[in-house]
């Protein structure tokens, strides 16, 4: 899926609004990370984890920015992630500084494209209401466009304490703090389950970007057709061949063992030959129906995502296209019983909404 981003002009007219003691000089710090994420703030991994640490508990003794979200756009798929006391600093801080070093080295911006943005400030000051950025833009044009402090101003009326982080990182932060605070006590196993188009496999593709991971798709275990009992088109979970992924992969994954995997192929109609999965400390089983009553008890996380049915429909129609009328007629009714029959999402242990930030 495709992450929805602001253009620069929304962003600057949003934080305008947020922030209305904003100065020219903190619209220029905005721009600059915007363009440079946080590459210049990073010298060593451990001095970012020391400097985070002591200013998270700053944080925690004064006020947050009072007009602030957890996270806010900063536009180029980056985010500014507020230091809070939503979570323990002793969990967080760790992973949140090596999420801020994989962005500041997943960015990389330039100085034509700072100008170019900067452009876009002179043009916005001229808008009725926004602040004037001359003359301190043009003087600091002049001084080779460095790294840049917020306001005085700025930093008396907001106490500003955050990390610039990519969107995806920043938007999943929850979830990933909550895995991050199990692997302290050991490998772990997680479900992550939700509607079509919820963004499971995308989710879990990230975990294994963040986490030293093994990861199994639902959509390798359907029963061949077969084996299915009449009427399965109606049954919920019919359609799935849970006794051989509960036998193949939860027990052994459980055990802390090697998982031997072994697609079964729609198109092939066989089972395709086997995937070795050595132990990790983190195994993550992404689809519908791997919070099934038979395989919920093996997990020490279940995660469930979701969007609005409008946001999904727009998301297969990009997504299947020509098989659209197949989910609208067979798959999403299977994956509704699924949830009322076993009642899952109010079993799962997180639920995210991630309706507002993808496409």
């Amino acid at each position: 899926m495709a992450i929805r981003q602001k253009n620069l002009q929304e962003i600057l007219s949003l934080h305008r609004q947020r922030y209305p003691l904003m100065e020219p000089a903190d619209y220029g710090k905005l721009i600059y990370q915007n363009e440079y994420g946080p590459e210049h703030m990073i010298s060593s991994p451990d001095q970012v984890l020391r400097r985070l640490t002591q200013e998270w508990e700053e944080a925690a003794t004064g006020q947050n920015p009072p007009c602030a979200p957890s996270i806010e756009e900063i536009g180029n798929h980056l985010y500014r992630f507020h230091l809070t006391a939503d979570y323990d600093p002793s969990i967080a801080a760790p992973l949140l500084a090596r999420l801020f070093c994989l962005t500041g080295k997943q960015r990389r911006g330039t100085s034509e494209g700072l100008k170019k943005k900067l452009a876009v400030l002179r043009e916005q000051g001229q808008q009725p209401g926004f602040p004037a950025p001359e003359p301190w833009l043009s003087g600091y044009i002049r001084s080779g466009c460095p790294a840049l402090h917020h306001s005085e101003a700025f930093r008396q009326a907001y106490a500003p304490h955050y990390r610039i982080l990519r969107d995806e990182y920043a938007i999943y932060f929850p979830i990933l703090d909550r895995i991050e605070g199990l692997l302290r006590t050991g490998p772990v196993l997680i479900a992550v389950d939700g509607p079509c188009g919820s963004g499971k496999s995308s989710l879990a593709d990230l975990l294994a970007e963040v986490f030293p991971a093994r990861v199994l798709h639902m959509d390798d275990y359907y029963l061949p057709l077969e084996q299915r009992r009449p009427g399965w088109e109606h049954t919920p979970c019919g359609n799935m061949d849970l006794e051989r992924f509960l036998r193949e992969v939860l027990l052994p994954a459980s055990a802390g063992e090697p998982v031997a995997s072994r697609p079964y192929s729609c198109q092939q109609g066989r089972l395709l030959e086997s995937r070795w999965l050595p132990p990790a400390p983190l195994t993550v089983v992404e689809g519908s129906y791997s919070q099934h009553p038979m395989l919920a008890p093996r997990y020490d996380l279940k995660i469930f995502l979701h969007c609005r049915r409008q946001e999904q429909l727009s998301r297969l129609r990009q997504r299947e296209d020509t098989r659209l009328d197949a989910y609208l007629q067979r798959w999403i009714p299977l994956e509704e019983a699924y949830y009322r029959t076993w009642d899952i999402r109010s079993k799962c242990d997180l639920e995210f909404d991630n309706t507002d930030y993808f496409v």
